[in-house]
């Protein structure tokens, strides 16, 4: 009786063919909206992750709360973070809990080689920098832990930095001034590009903290201290010995005079996370419109459906047709059409989103979810909206249909 059924349903469809797909179209666009929306959602979430991901891994950053301090450090307002406190973390923290701890500190300034100059971000950090940054040198090495204890005045370049100085020559070994200071250049990260979204790696120099301090900047205060977690799960109890840390050095009883703040990675993954989650659920649920117009339409078409074949419905009757029969073969034409809509969807919305990504640069991860959502949705629709046209044509009196024009 089920093939029966599939058999007349493919023969009606056949005999309408321009309506069934009008029908489906409705579907399809509604299906393949939401597939593309959501994969557009995806894309950017994982594309946020990466960036984050690019800042090192289990990171927390101690960053001074500026307004809080007193004093200037040459016209700049001075950080409530010291080498004092890079030392006592260093010393205090866990080290089982700790892959490294790196101080940093940074400032603009002029870089010239012969006669060519660039203004760039210079770096003052120390070896471990490597260990807590997804960061490679291509060409020579990073300074190394000697260097640094002392004070040696050399340099690591940035790629752009590398090729706006040097051209195509070779820049190990050479001199350049960094703020009128002589240093030498020691090594060349790899291309990478935008540091989370925030910064320009390939635009830095990186120079030991030490000779930075004493050459460039001046003082002993940090821009940040950055702390690697050995894993995700100690993070938050390593941010509340940092707390526990500085609050002491710094005399601090009440945190909310904290003259300092930990930023935890995972926490800002988190919200970013959740963020993109409800963004990406806002657009497929307004994708999710697309569908309900086209559950409307299958529904306005099935009652057509049933209008048109008042006479078969009768003659089926009248030979011994039950009631569920003529039920289940409307009903079943509307799940197809649904269904083959959703199947289409889905694929127009893959190629779609793979299309997007491709001409808008932006990033594009098609997952099971929206596609297992989308067929899922569709063939609701279909058993929803094709249930009140198969009701009413199943309880049509056959007398009255057989003598309906």
């Amino acid at each position: 009786m089920f093939l029966e059924i599939i058999k007349m349903a493919l023969h009606s469809f056949s005999t309408n063919k321009l309506r069934t797909f009008l029908t489906t179209l409705g579907i399809i666009i509604g299906v393949a909206a939401v597939v593309t929306l959501m994969s557009l959602g995806e894309g950017t979430k994982a594309t946020i992750e990466k960036q984050f991901t690019s800042l090192g891994s289990n990171l927390l950053t101690v960053f001074p709360r500026f307004g809080r301090g007193i004093g200037l450090v040459r016209g700049a307002p001075r950080s409530s973070i010291t080498n004092d406190d890079y030392e006592a973390l260093s010393k205090e923290l866990d080290p089982n809990k700790v892959v490294a701890i790196v101080p940093y500190s940074s400032r603009n300034v002029q870089v010239k080689y012969k006669s060519e100059n660039t203004n760039t971000q210079v770096i003052g950090t120390s070896p471990d920098y490597l260990k807590v940054r997804e960061v490679k040198v291509a060409n020579g090495s990073f300074f190394s832990e000697e260097e640094y204890k002392a004070s040696k005045k050399v340099a690591v370049l940035g790629a752009s930095v590398a090729e706006t100085l040097f051209g195509n020559d070779d820049p190990i070994g050479q001199s350049i001034k960094i703020a009128g200071v002589t240093f030498k250049v020691v090594g060349v990260l790899e291309p990478q590009g935008q540091l989370g979204g925030f910064a320009n790696l390939d635009d830095m120099i990186f120079i030991p903290l030490t000779t930075f301090q004493r050459k460039i900047q001046g003082g002993n205060s940090l821009n940040n201290i950055y702390i690697s977690a050995i894993s995700p799960d100690v993070m938050n109890d390593l941010q509340s010995q940092i707390e526990d840390i500085l609050r002491k050095r710094h005399k601090i009883t009440d945190p909310n005079n904290d003259d300092f703040m930990v930023q935890n990675q995972l926490t800002i993954l988190s919200s970013l996370n959740q963020s993109m989650q409800t963004l990406t659920l806002f657009l497929a649920g307004i994708a999710a419109i697309s569908l309900l117009v086209g559950g409307i339409g299958i529904m306005n078409i099935m009652l057509v459906n049933v209008t048109e074949r008042i006479k078969e419905i009768g003659i089926r009757k009248a030979v011994g047709a039950k009631a569920r029969y003529i039920l289940y073969q409307f009903l079943t034409e509307s799940v197809i059409v649904s269904v083959a809509g959703g199947i289409f969807g889905i694929l127009v919305g893959i190629v779609l989103s793979q299309v997007i990504k491709s001409l808008s640069g932006l990033s594009a991860v098609v997952t099971l979810y929206p596609v297992v959502l989308s067929f899922t949705v569709s063939a609701l629709v279909g058993i929803f909206f094709g249930y009140y046209p198969a009701y009413r044509a199943s309880k049509l009196n056959p007398i009255e249909a057989l003598r309906y024009e």
